[in-house]
């Protein structure tokens, strides 16, 4: 299908050039004057719509600004000096430090018992001793065969590798003319 026959012609076709939405005349120039009417009719028919929900006392607004000065000029503020509740806070850095104190001083002494080898026989220091090194050297002998395995597994791909670039001479790009 090519780009000419993608796109719809109206003309082509007269049920889609055919206007489906219609207005009769003169519509818009009366639907002002017939909203409005529609409207006031509404909000007769209704008396909680012609009711405000909020009402302000007469007056209230230029008598704001003289009651809120009566109420900040004319009074004296309280002025409590620090030196009544200085009693308090230093009573509470006293208990608390006594409170710490007590902690520090009442508390029992923990011993701790740390084991002795004299404990500990020396045949069994010397058992342990043994075992160890024979787990270090096992650990020591499996590292020398993995890494035997791990360079004959890198050869092999090395190997395998070097094949695919001489069958397959499209892989083999010269890097070096690309810039970038």
């Amino acid at each position: 299908m090519s780009n000419k026959d993608k796109h719809i012609k109206l003309d082509n076709n007269p049920e889609l050039a055919k206007n489906v939405f219609e207005v009769p005349d003169g519509y818009f120039d009366n639907l002002h004057s017939k909203l409005i009417e529609n409207s006031e009719g509404i909000l007769n028919q209704s008396d909680k719509l012609k009711e405000l929900p909020f009402e302000v006392p007469a007056n209230y607004f230029e008598e704001l600004t003289d009651s809120i000065l009566e109420k900040t000029i004319g009074n004296e503020t309280k002025v409590i000096p620090l030196t009544q509740q200085l009693w308090f806070k230093v009573t509470a850095v006293a208990a608390s430090l006594a409170l710490i104190a007590s902690f520090y001083f009442l508390m029992p002494e923990q011993s701790i018992v740390e084991p002795s080898l004299s404990d500990i026989s020396n045949e069994t220091i010397i058992e342990y001793l043994h075992a160890q090194q024979s787990s270090q050297e096992d650990l020591f002998e499996g590292l020398d065969s993995l890494d035997i395995l791990l360079d004959d597994m890198i050869a092999e791909e090395l190997n395998i590798f070097a094949d695919v670039l001489s069958t397959n001479t499209e892989l083999n790009y010269d890097f070096e003319y690309f810039d970038y």
